[in-house]
């Protein structure tokens, strides 16, 4: 029976039994954005002792943070301090996680260091977001303080209702003036013009499921 605890039940094996099995989910802020956009993450909670002393707040740092990506899709942000972050303990340490292609040994049995913590930007929806996304009904509406740039920013969209009245205030300009002005010259005499358009249909160009307010 000793031989057997000894091999198989000591103080040792049941502590990385429960480690090994344990996965590390907490919660917390940014106290800093690093150079090499990692972050330094102030724990929510402070740690007690066991005998209910709270200690100094938590600070985890040089933690890569995730985001939404894939083939597909990927999304990136501008992190700054302040924002809030979920803190996920992995089972090794994967320095860069663009970096995984294939399995590798694991480093060590006795994993969920701090070395392999990462960082996702999970919150409540906040409404005063530089740059907003919704989706309501089927709509989704995109809201920004700047400006959306969509393929590039070498060009630029130009508004119906705007173009609409700048090309009838100009049909209208024309035809009054092709109507109204003498040809100059001796003997100048009144014009008479005949199938002038009264107005210009632009109608097709005007975009249904995307619009804007820009």
């Amino acid at each position: 029976m000793d031989a057997f605890y000894n091999e198989r039940l000591n103080e040792r094996s049941i502590i990385e039994s429960v480690l090994s099995s344990y996965y590390i989910l907490d919660y917390g802020y940014i106290k800093k954005v690093n150079a090499d956009m990692s972050v330094d993450v102030v724990h929510a909670k402070k740690p007690k002792t066991s005998d209910g002393k709270s200690l100094e707040q938590t600070i985890t740092k040089n933690i890569e943070m995730l985001t939404l990506s894939c083939g597909a899709f990927s999304l990136n942000v501008e992190y700054k301090q302040g924002d809030k972050a979920l803190l996920l303990g992995l089972k090794d340490y994967v320095p860069q996680a663009d970096d995984v292609s294939s399995a590798t040994e694991m480093k060590c049995y006795l994993h969920y260091t701090r070395e392999t913590i990462k960082a996702l930007p999970l919150c409540v929806f906040n409404d005063e977001a530089k740059v907003k996304v919704e989706a309501e009904a089927g709509t989704l509406k995109v809201t920004t303080k700047e400006k959306i740039e969509l393929n590039g920013n070498s060009k630029q969209f130009v508004t119906w209702a705007e173009l609409n009245q700048a090309l009838t205030t100009f049909l209208t300009q024309l035809t009054t003036a092709l109507t109204t002005t003498p040809i100059a010259g001796n003997g100048a005499t009144q014009p008479t013009w005949t199938g002038l358009p009264t107005q210009i249909d632009i109608s097709g160009a005007k975009t249904t499921t995307v619009v804007t307010g820009g």
